[in-house]
């Protein structure tokens, strides 16, 4: 496709609303008026008190926090450590000191599991991951996120979300020690040295600038009877919060047009420094235009059935914690909000819960996944989605989780936890209908113990990853088939958001081609669209089949089908048929042979291979999972670990972006890739089968030379069968049941 062509798509891609709102913004970056408006209020001179809150003083300010007339989440931050110690226990009170000392030695936490020398104060416009340096004097809008003088912004900015404040707070309200407080307002007024108003890199997003007044506000309400907070530095930074609340508003355009977490976030921002900041001047518009962004934003990235439309977990997550914190001081101040943010939480809460893993509390790595967890209020793994979960249940009066250490996050943001309803079934895993699955795109099959993620939706909104019926593979709390995450977003090829592309997902790929064609780092067209629906078998209370396609190689004439068999404690089968395309059954495009590879990632542990057929053991420490491959035409099969392929001629260049994974943003980690490629005329049939349970064993029944049947047994039953050979016939009868499909 042609450069205009290609053009044209993205515009499309964009809408007219969206793309004029972007196109508005680039325009005033490129001429030169956004650099005008910044330069008339660089410097602190512009953001004196008597300027931005005539009539008020830092004393004002000072005691009207003190003495709860501008009231927050809690009161007193250390009136919270008993109720921090009985959640923790001893064990992790040490930790959270532990944790605070090291920030104050200079190493700081990035991204939710990562630590970097920083030094403290912070060495704020550093690259801890490359030393690199950029100018205090550089301009923020003539730069990019990304810049062989810089290298990824991410890991510069990511100090300035101040995310560090919320380990000091905790640490100070186990401990009382004023040598937390008084690190807080060091880093702050050194901030301000460093990064004066609009001027430099760190003023670059006004997202960074939203999570930063998140932070500060914390801050300062959880040190306010400290002996470090004075009238001085609470003045200081009262002004920076209006400073920031400025840059917010400049650039909404920007945000607007992204229609992701940016909005929720500058909203939130907004709302929370009208509420918390009554003195400054317009506070009570930027309430307002809070208020009304975050219901455009709440109401446009969460569906009814409260699945996300940016296509990601993590940020889903990042969307509900800046819900729940706006909801919970809504209600602290008695500010209306519009009903349908709160109806849009619950729905989208029910939604994480049905796709949290109920063992591990741990998600599918689905869509981007950039490192971000700005309530950093747990001893609980980056991963862990618990804590979203309890705080969740808090503030919305939802059933909640058994009591564990996810419950501080709900305690230093609601307080007292009895009043939360208790579920009627603590470890129960939300049930999700066929009808929420067919409209949010995301299926569900299995039990609590063992379950499968299927990923087979239609795009209404710009996709962030090529991975149309993905399918995730849960055991017992451990993910036994993975998503590999994200990594980096402006790393070196193929590093650039790599991690997107079809290839490294657990799905089929033709010719070597993505389902849809990349268009930039984080832009695809050509959108793959997939439909599926999943089935409960007559004595089944879950989900236990799903049945599925997607369009992705339409181009190519060619379509890709997937059934997904989950058996009770036993594993799952997964049938994929590559067929020609019955419109284009004349076309060149679906004739000839074609490349069909399947990938699976596993995870890095012990295996051992066989062959004939291909077969990969794991062994893990609950339980050795059997993957074994077949297919209706003779293919080669590679076991791929961080990039090293046992059979080169399988991956090809490929292979550098196999066999690796990454829990969070910046880390990168070797797991395990499956891989099983045949080039052969359609249609094709690839079978997969895993198992968990070693009663159970996978047989070939060969009726006639060239008709054989896959049988799974437990012990001398059948509990599964299915054809082995390909059939374009791949088609739903009555009852759910499939023509070439069966379940004993």
């Amino acid at each position: 496709m042609g450069k205009l062509a290609t053009i044209l798509q993205v515009g499309r891609t964009f809408g007219v609303r969206d793309g004029a709102l972007r196109l508005g913004y680039e325009l005033q970056r490129g001429s030169g008026v956004m650099s005008r408006r910044m330069r008339s209020v660089e410097g602190w001179s512009s953001w004196e008190l008597n300027r931005i809150a005539p009539g008020f003083s830092g004393e004002d300010l000072l005691a009207a926090r003190r003495d709860g007339t501008r009231p927050f989440f809690f009161a007193d931050a250390p009136a919270l450590g008993k109720g921090i110690r009985e959640i923790v226990c001893a064990d992790g009170e040490r930790s959270i000191i532990e944790e605070a000392k090291n920030i104050l030695a200079g190493s700081l936490p990035f991204f939710g599991r990562l630590w970097f020398a920083c030094g403290f104060p912070p060495q704020w416009l550093r690259n801890p991951a490359t030393g690199q340096q950029v100018s205090q004097q550089r301009p923020w809008t003539t730069m990019r996120f990304a810049s062989p003088a810089y290298g990824d912004l991410k890991f510069i900015l990511e100090p300035s979300r101040f995310l560090f404040v919320y380990p000091l707070v905790r640490a100070y309200a186990l401990s009382g020690d004023e040598q937390y407080a008084e690190a807080f307002w060091i880093a702050i007024e050194d901030w301000a040295r460093n990064s004066p108003p609009m001027a430099g890199p760190l003023w670059i997003c006004g997202q960074e600038c939203s999570l930063r007044i998140l932070a500060w506000s914390f801050g300062l309400y959880a040190f306010i009877h400290a002996a470090a907070t004075s009238a001085e530095r609470v003045a200081l930074l009262t002004r920076m919060i209006a400073a920031h609340v400025w840059r917010i508003r400049t650039t909404l355009s920007y945000a607007r047009s992204q229609r992701s977490n940016h909005l929720v976030s500058e909203a939130a921002g907004l709302w929370t420094a009208g509420t918390l900041y009554p003195e400054l001047k317009g506070a009570c518009a930027w309430q307002n235009l809070g208020a009304r962004l975050l219901r455009e934003a709440v109401l446009d990235q969460i569906t009814p059935q409260g699945a996300p439309q940016q296509h990601s977990f993590n940020y889903q997550r990042m969307v509900l914690h800046l819900v729940l914190w706006t909801l919970r001081l809504a209600e602290i101040h008695r500010a209306a909000l519009d009903q349908d943010i709160s109806a849009r939480a619950h729905a989208a809460l029910d939604f994480m819960r049905a796709c949290v893993d109920p063992v591990s509390g741990h998600a599918p790595k689905y869509g981007s996944d950039d490192g971000s967890l700005i309530l950093p209020l747990t001893l609980c793994d980056y991963g862990d989605y618990r804590p979203l979960l309890q705080l969740g249940a808090a503030v919305l009066g939802r059933p909640d989780l058994p009591p564990g250490p996810w419950d501080e996050a709900a305690l230093w943001l609601c307080g007292d936890l009895g009043q939360v309803p208790q579920a009627s079934k603590k470890n129960e895993t939300p049930r999700v209908s066929a009808s929420t699955s067919v409209e949010t795109g995301y299926h569900r099959l299995g039990d609590e113990n063992s379950w499968a993620l299927i990923r087979a939706g239609r795009y209404a909104r710009r996709p962030v990853q090529a991975d149309q019926l993905h399918v995730d593979l849960w055991w017992r709390g451990f993910n036994v088939a993975r998503d590999a995450g994200t990594y980096l977003y402006n790393g070196e090829p193929p590093w650039n958001n790599g991690f997107s592309r079809t290839l490294v997902h657990n799905t089929i790929t033709v010719d070597g081609r993505d389902q849809m064609r990349r268009a930039g780092r984080f832009l695809w067209v050509d959108w793959a669209q997939a439909s599926g629906e999943s089935y409960s078998s007559a004595k089944g209370i879950c989900a236990d089949r799903f049945e599925g396609e997607h369009d992705g190689y339409r181009r190519f004439g060619v379509r890709h089908r997937r059934m997904v068999q989950w058996l009770e404690d036993a594993g799952w089968v997964i049938v994929d048929d590559v067929l020609g395309n019955d419109v284009l059954a004349d076309d060149e495009l679906g004739a000839g042979e074609h490349e069909v590879r399947l990938h699976w990632l596993a995870a890095d542990l012990p295996f051992e291979v066989s062959h004939s057929p291909f077969q990969v053991v794991f062994a893990a420490t609950d339980a050795d999972f059997r993957w074994s491959f077949f297919a209706s035409a003779p293919g080669n099969a590679a076991v791929i670990r961080a990039g090293e392929s046992s059979s080169p001629e399988v991956a090809g260049a490929d292979a550098k972006l196999l066999g690796w994974e990454s829990p969070t943003y910046g880390e990168l980690r070797p797991a395990v890739s499956l891989v099983y490629q045949i080039r052969a005329p359609l249609p094709v049939r690839l079978v997969s089968v895993i198992l968990a349970n070693e009663e159970c064993r996978v047989e070939i029944e060969e009726k006639k030379p060239e008709e054989k049947e896959l049988i799974v047994r437990r012990r001398e039953s059948e509990i599964y069968r299915v054809n082995f050979a390909a059939d374009s016939r791949y088609r739903a009868t009555p009852g759910g049941r499939k023509a070439t499909v069966r379940q004993g």
